[in-house]
């Protein structure tokens, strides 16, 4: 299955927040300043959970902040602005379902930190396909980036960590309904383009 039918093509764009204090915390992350104690000889430890009412003062260390607690000035990251994917052939160069594509970098020009790279949403430009469709890094779980009953992913979902100076490589991967593939001899192929926005946070 070498030969491709390229039938479409992924705009990717990366979003970032404006830097805040790096002592506030984020819903879902490790809290940055937490104090710890190791344990020896008991069979107990009394944990203190103090909570906060209010509204959010990124001023103050214990505040929680509704944004990344990373400042994003030191995010130097290069990606990829256009990405393919396709359909495979089966010996006969006839199409078959299964979803390929080239293998893509991820590369973090920092030499401090280490970059989270997420991604936020997926939506169509144009024309669509049915097709269930993910995007994965290696070493890590696919994420579903749109289903063939139609859903599209709304909602931040990591897709790797970059380690500083370093290299992570990425693909995409699924099935596409056949019935959504030309008919007819000759027939064009489609050329459907989506929308992939990502999102970087810088981890020290």
């Amino acid at each position: 299955m070498v030969k491709k039918l390229l039938v479409s093509t992924l705009i990717l764009g990366g979003v970032v927040l404006a830097p805040i204090t790096a002592s506030a915390w984020e819903a879902g992350e490790v809290d940055p300043n937490t104090p710890s104690e190791t344990v020896k000889g008991q069979d107990g430890k009394e944990v203190t959970v103090n909570g906060w009412i209010g509204a959010w003062d990124s001023t103050d260390p214990e505040s929680p902040d509704p944004t990344d607690p990373e400042d994003p000035t030191v995010i130097d990251i290069t990606v990829p602005t256009t990405v393919l994917y396709a359909n495979s052939v089966d010996d006969a160069g006839k199409p078959t379902s299964t979803i390929i594509s080239p293998t893509y970098k991820l590369t973090n020009n920092s030499t401090s930190n280490d970059v989270k790279v997420s991604v936020d949403s997926f939506s169509a430009k144009g024309v669509d396909v049915k097709q269930d469709l993910s995007v994965v890094a290696e070493g890590e779980a696919a994420i579903a980036l749109q289903t063939k009953a139609g859903q599209m992913l709304n909602a931040r979902r990591t897709l790797v960590t970059v380690p500083k100076d370093g290299v992570k490589n990425f693909e995409f991967t699924g099935n596409i309904d056949q019935s959504a593939f030309p008919t007819g001899d000759g027939a064009a192929a489609l050329r459907p383009t989506y929308s992939m926005n990502l999102h970087f946070t810088a981890v020290k």
